[in-house]
């Protein structure tokens, strides 16, 4: 039987593989970079700086630089970590290119993080957690270099109930549209290859994916995990419902936002349309 040890460093090196293959177009690839995206996140990067000190925010797993360069307007300082160095480089590009002079980036693991306790206003992990082997070593150090106060903010991690929704039509005769989402999940590994090449092979897909190749989160674990550790205020949203994309593009941004509030009030029978999950605890 394969050791937790073991385990974890297959975990980190096919994470370190998976993304240098991902790193040279991972800015065009990745659909948090959509510009529909890009607004969502920065108006609520601008909230958690106005609801803390706004004086240091950490992004672990930061790769390419996503939360860093939206970031960098509403804090003092700001980090990130990342076990990729090919990725690092990139951020490191964007950064030099940019003058942003408030931002610096360190090789590191999330598990053991080189900063003091209590230091930081915001920790973000944007499309992070699921490639961990475990959430609770990295959860413990947010937790400790995370303020009084401080909030930590995760997003665009996999929905266990869209994930299992997907599963049970796999076999099922679907409209294009939704076919998509279907192989995204039931055939996650070749839709990667597809992107990047099938020169990755499917193990080191699934195994840098790992928490999502085993279903995705669940509220009620989270929500308890997140308690045990210590947190003691956790927002949990379900986020970018089937389409949103499309209804904003095609219509508009107020219908798109009309359509969520409505699948909302309907939660949780409605959790299953949502592809995402977002949250943010407090410390």
């Amino acid at each position: 039987m394969e050791s937790t040890e073991d385990l974890t460093k297959k975990i980190i090196d096919a994470n370190v593989i998976y993304h240098s293959k991902l790193a040279e177009t991972y800015d065009e690839t990745q659909p948090h970079f959509k510009k529909e995206n890009v607004k969502q996140v920065k108006s609520r990067l601008k909230k958690l700086s106005e609801l803390t000190e706004g004086k240091s925010l950490l992004d672990i797993g930061c790769g390419t630089g996503f939360i860093l360069e939206l970031a960098y307007k509403y804090f003092d300082e700001v980090y990130g970590i990342d076990i990729t160095p090919m990725m690092l480089e990139k951020a490191k590009e964007k950064i030099s290119k940019n003058n942003l002079n408030n931002i610096q980036v360190k090789l590191a693991n999330s598990e053991n993080i080189p900063f003091k306790d209590c230091y930081f206003d915001v920790v973000t992990a944007y499309g992070f957690l699921h490639h961990l082997p475990s959430l609770k070593p990295t959860l413990k150090e947010t937790f400790r270099i995370l303020k009084k106060d401080g909030i930590f903010y995760s997003d665009q991690d996999p929905n266990y109930y869209f994930w299992e929704s997907m599963k049970s039509i796999e076999k099922m005769d679907v409209p294009m549209a939704l076919d998509i989402e279907r192989r995204s999940v039931c055939q996650m590994e070749s839709e990667v290859q597809r992107v990047v090449g099938k020169d990755l092979d499917s193990e080191t897909i699934k195994m840098a994916e790992y928490l999502k190749s085993l279903g995705g989160f669940k509220e009620e674990d989270i929500k308890d995990f997140l308690n045990s550790i210590g947190f003691k205020s956790i927002n949990y949203e379900y986020t970018w419902y089937w389409q949103e994309g499309k209804v904003i593009n095609d219509l508009s941004e107020e219908v798109a936002v009309y359509f969520e509030n409505h699948l909302r009030l309907a939660l949780p029978i409605t959790r299953n349309f949502f592809k995402y999950v977002r949250i943010e605890a407090t410390k």
